[in-house]
């Protein structure tokens, strides 16, 4: 299993999966944007790359938008 956050693959406590990083800074000091992927809904969402640990997903867990 893939343990580094920022990898594509890795899949976070509330299953949600990073399918890499954008080209778009993130909103946190030196971050980038990366695609995340609800397995519970398979709705599509950015995070900092610092989040995807911790991540939930808006549509369906109540998630930040």
């Amino acid at each position: 299993m893939n343990k580094e956050t920022t990898n594509p693959g890795y899949i976070n406590k509330n299953k949600q999966m990073n399918f890499g990083r954008t080209e778009e800074q993130g909103i946190d000091h030196g971050q980038w944007f990366y695609t995340i992927e609800c397995q519970n809904c398979n709705f599509k969402f950015k995070a900092n790359g610092t989040d995807i640990w911790q991540r939930k997903c808006s549509n369906c867990q109540g998630g930040q938008p």
